[in-house]
């Protein structure tokens, strides 16, 4: 029902927008077309669309001067002092439809605005792509990269040539650094826009003198020993322990992580944003954590944390020691003499499709990471917990481990009768197998 009232509405949208793709006097703007505000000497523009339809780049201009030019989202105000007054609008719908991109604006009473809310400021700052921005203390912003998913930005500080600041961050992050006097220098990520034309981040200035409570210093002081590794490169980080990501999954949110020393792999695990890689050396458990994973347009990253010993708190730290990873395709053993055979990885990454061989048959179950799986081998009843899911270009595994057996006897009946896949997982699994054999076939 909803992707029918989905699609009635984006009819609607193009509808309205055909015969009167030249005026906002319907609230109706095309991309790329402008648009005179009724009862304004205003022209509104909406310069572009983000890919996943949910944000729009919205420009005001007077005589073909840019006096507005932000990245607003539904529900977002339009709030404009002009010389006739305070001006406000809301963005009420954004379109990305296959023939028409387009925003939806509503005038509104500028008195109904909670001003402390309005995120919009006159002095935001907009960088493309590639583009730098310098600042009053001579430090350059960098916008090195955007993220595929247009979720997160590369961003690097840089001052005389020097690179003094890289990180990969997301909507709401703070950029902080402290000027050649000391003082503390701020600006907040407002937008990260994926457009259909142009990639563009927006950026504003946190007012100063910065107030300690409005930024999370101790956010700020854990990127500091922070560093960034490309997919497949290296980095010693102690005791000749080589970490190395060897793949990032297709959804941008997990990574393959690898420790190795004297050229053997001695940890290969699957790690979301967040958690640690561990590892021992001079007697001492060490770890370093995932902070972000980066799909780029054109290179793919992690950004790791290294964790003090004295602030590792082992009951956090999962023991994944004997954890068993399994490839797409290949069978692998558990006990009781069992086989399991991941069959597909859901395309959202929260369910998996596996197929289990017995003496007794074969089944197929849909499991995930908020339930065991359990099976019947001879007279015991095995448990297995999945612990993680990696969808990627090139592979795809998931890890699991062993919960536990017990007599067949206190296996509940549901457990024990074998399942079909579900209908539902089945079409999803279908399309991802389609859009593997298009990837294939375009790398041909």
């Amino acid at each position: 029902m909803k992707g029918i009232l989905k699609i009635t509405f984006a009819a609607i949208l193009i509808l309205i927008a055909i015969p009167a793709a030249s005026t906002a006097s319907n609230g109706t703007l095309v991309v790329g077309v402008p648009a005179p505000l009724d009862a304004t000497d205003l022209t509104a523009i909406c310069m572009d669309i983000s890919r996943d339809g949910n944000a729009a780049w919205i420009e005001l201009e007077k005589d073909g001067e840019v006096l507005y030019s932000h990245i607003l989202k539904q529900g977002d105000p339009i709030v404009y002092e002009s010389d006739s007054g305070l001006l406000a609008y809301r963005i009420d719908a954004t379109f990305h439809g296959t023939q028409t991109n387009m925003a939806k604006i509503s005038s509104i009473d500028p008195s109904s605005i909670d001003q402390s809310v309005v995120k919009t400021r006159p002095d935001s700052i907009m960088l493309s792509m590639g583009e730098r921005w310098n600042g009053s203390d001579g430090t350059e912003i960098v916008h090195k990269m955007m993220g595929v998913n247009g979720a997160k930005a590369w961003i690097e500080l840089e001052k005389d040539g020097e690179v003094r600041y890289s990180h990969i961050l997301t909507e709401g992050d703070p950029i902080v650094y402290k000027n050649d006097s000391g003082e503390w220098v701020a600006y907040r990520i407002d937008a990260i826009f994926r457009g259909i034309e142009h990639d563009m981040i927006e950026l504003s200035p946190v007012d100063p003198p910065i107030d300690l409570s409005t930024i999370d210093f101790n956010y700020v002081q854990g990127l500091t020993d922070n560093f960034i590794l490309d997919v497949g490169a290296e980095k010693d980080i102690g005791g000749g322990t080589i970490l190395r990501c060897t793949g990032i999954d297709l959804l941008d949110g997990t990574a393959w992580i690898e420790l190795s020393r004297d050229g053997e792999v001695l940890y290969s695990h699957i790690l979301r944003e967040g958690e640690c890689a561990t590892y021992e050396y001079s007697g001492m458990l060490h770890a370093c954590a995932v902070h972000r994973v980066f799909t780029g347009v054109g290179r793919n990253r992690v950004e790791f944390s290294p964790v003090k010993p004295s602030d590792i708190d082992v009951a956090f730290v999962p023991d994944r020691s004997d954890y068993i990873m399994v490839g797409l395709g290949v069978p692998v053993e558990l006990s009781g003499g069992a086989k399991l055979l991941l069959k597909q990885i859901d395309l959202g990454g929260e369910a998996v499709w596996i197929e289990i061989i017995t003496d007794d048959g074969r089944f197929e179950k849909v499991i995930n990471e908020t339930s065991p799986f359990t099976y019947v081998a001879g007279d015991k009843n095995y448990v297995y917990a999945l612990e993680a899911a990696f969808a990627g270009k090139e592979k795809s595994v998931i890890e699991i481990s062993f919960v536990g057996s017990s007599p067949v006897a206190e296996t509940p009946v549901s457990d024990r009768t074998p399942t079909q896949a579900i209908p539902a997982f089945t079409a999803s699994a279908a399309i991802a197998g389609v859009l593997i054999v298009i990837y294939g076939r375009k790398r041909r």
